[in-house]
Protein backbone atom coordinates (compact mmCIF):
# COMPACT_ATOMS: atom_id res chain seq x y z
CA UNK A 1 0.00 0.00 0.00
CA UNK A 2 3.19 2.56 0.85
CA UNK A 3 4.30 1.89 -2.64
CA UNK A 4 0.73 2.80 -4.17
CA UNK A 5 0.34 5.83 -2.26
CA UNK A 6 4.20 6.92 -3.08
CA UNK A 7 3.11 6.37 -6.87
CA UNK A 8 0.31 8.40 -6.01
CA UNK A 9 1.97 10.70 -4.50
CA UNK A 10 4.03 10.80 -8.01
CA UNK A 11 1.61 11.36 -9.85
CA UNK A 12 0.39 14.32 -8.17
CA UNK A 13 3.82 15.74 -8.11
CA UNK A 14 4.18 15.68 -11.61
CA UNK A 15 0.37 16.95 -12.37
CA UNK A 16 1.50 20.38 -10.69
CA UNK A 17 4.48 20.43 -11.87
CA UNK A 18 3.33 20.17 -15.85
CA UNK A 19 0.63 22.86 -14.77
CA UNK A 20 3.79 25.12 -13.36
CA UNK A 21 5.47 24.45 -16.46
CA UNK A 22 2.42 25.54 -18.68
CA UNK A 23 2.60 28.63 -16.96
CA UNK A 24 6.06 29.07 -17.72
CA UNK A 25 5.62 28.69 -21.08
CA UNK A 26 2.72 31.29 -21.42
CA UNK A 27 4.55 33.79 -19.45
CA UNK A 28 7.89 33.12 -21.43
CA UNK A 29 5.20 33.53 -24.94
CA UNK A 30 3.57 36.63 -23.60
CA UNK A 31 6.97 37.74 -23.33
CA UNK A 32 7.87 37.54 -26.51
CA UNK A 33 5.00 39.15 -27.80
CA UNK A 34 5.48 42.25 -25.62
CA UNK A 35 9.07 42.59 -27.25
CA UNK A 36 11.06 41.37 -24.75
CA UNK A 37 13.61 38.83 -25.92
CA UNK A 38 14.02 35.11 -23.84
CA UNK A 39 14.72 35.45 -20.49
CA UNK A 40 15.90 33.24 -18.10
CA UNK A 41 12.09 31.20 -18.61
CA UNK A 42 13.62 29.35 -21.17
CA UNK A 43 16.45 28.08 -19.23
CA UNK A 44 14.02 27.03 -16.60
CA UNK A 45 12.10 25.44 -19.42
CA UNK A 46 14.64 23.24 -20.21
CA UNK A 47 15.23 22.21 -16.96
CA UNK A 48 11.72 21.03 -16.46
CA UNK A 49 10.52 19.61 -19.27
CA UNK A 50 13.46 17.14 -19.58
CA UNK A 51 13.00 16.40 -15.68
CA UNK A 52 9.11 16.14 -15.87
CA UNK A 53 9.45 13.85 -19.75
CA UNK A 54 11.65 11.78 -17.10
CA UNK A 55 10.16 11.26 -14.25
CA UNK A 56 6.76 10.58 -16.74
CA UNK A 57 8.80 7.78 -18.26
CA UNK A 58 9.90 6.35 -15.23
CA UNK A 59 6.26 6.10 -13.97
CA UNK A 60 4.94 4.22 -17.05
CA UNK A 61 7.98 1.94 -16.54
CA UNK A 62 7.03 1.15 -12.95
CA UNK A 63 3.71 1.13 -13.27
CA UNK A 64 4.11 -1.64 -16.26
CA UNK A 65 6.78 -3.34 -14.22
CA UNK A 66 7.76 -6.22 -15.97
CA UNK A 67 6.14 -5.70 -19.02
CA UNK A 68 8.25 -2.48 -19.47
CA UNK A 69 11.15 -5.28 -19.79
CA UNK A 70 13.81 -3.93 -22.76
CA UNK A 71 13.66 -7.11 -24.35
CA UNK A 72 10.27 -9.96 -24.11
CA UNK A 73 11.97 -13.22 -21.86
CA UNK A 74 10.73 -15.95 -19.57
CA UNK A 75 9.39 -13.12 -17.10
CA UNK A 76 7.67 -11.21 -19.09
CA UNK A 77 5.90 -13.78 -21.83
CA UNK A 78 2.67 -14.38 -20.35
CA UNK A 79 2.15 -11.49 -19.70
CA UNK A 80 2.38 -9.31 -22.84
CA UNK A 81 -1.03 -10.45 -23.89
CA UNK A 82 -2.56 -8.44 -21.53
CA UNK A 83 -0.98 -5.14 -21.18
CA UNK A 84 -0.61 -2.22 -23.72
CA UNK A 85 0.97 -3.31 -27.42
CA UNK A 86 3.88 -1.28 -26.98
CA UNK A 87 4.23 -1.65 -23.52
CA UNK A 88 7.81 -4.14 -24.12
CA UNK A 89 9.06 -0.85 -26.11
CA UNK A 90 8.65 1.40 -22.60
CA UNK A 91 11.70 0.71 -20.98
CA UNK A 92 13.74 1.68 -24.24
CA UNK A 93 12.12 4.75 -24.31
CA UNK A 94 13.07 5.61 -21.08
CA UNK A 95 16.52 4.82 -21.69
CA UNK A 96 16.77 6.76 -24.73
CA UNK A 97 14.78 9.62 -23.00
CA UNK A 98 17.87 10.09 -20.36
CA UNK A 99 19.62 12.01 -22.49
CA UNK A 100 17.19 15.37 -23.09
CA UNK A 101 19.37 16.54 -20.30
CA UNK A 102 22.29 16.07 -22.53
CA UNK A 103 21.00 17.86 -25.67
CA UNK A 104 19.87 21.30 -26.14
CA UNK A 105 22.45 22.64 -23.43
CA UNK A 106 22.92 19.94 -20.25
CA UNK A 107 20.96 20.59 -17.45
CA UNK A 108 24.11 21.66 -15.80
CA UNK A 109 24.91 24.67 -18.06
CA UNK A 110 21.29 26.10 -18.17
CA UNK A 111 21.29 25.59 -14.34
CA UNK A 112 24.69 28.07 -14.31
CA UNK A 113 22.77 30.40 -16.98
CA UNK A 114 20.15 30.77 -14.96
CA UNK A 115 21.86 31.53 -12.04
CA UNK A 116 24.18 33.75 -13.67
CA UNK A 117 21.27 35.59 -14.90
CA UNK A 118 18.81 35.89 -11.71
CA UNK A 119 22.54 37.15 -10.16
CA UNK A 120 23.37 39.67 -13.03
CA UNK A 121 26.90 38.21 -12.82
Amino acid sequence: QRQELDFARKVSQLELDLAALEMTELRTLAGEQAGRGPGPETSILKIKGTVIMQELRDLARRALGPMAAPFPGPATEGNLTFGPPDSAHNAARYFNGRKTSIYGGSNEIQRNILTKTMLEL
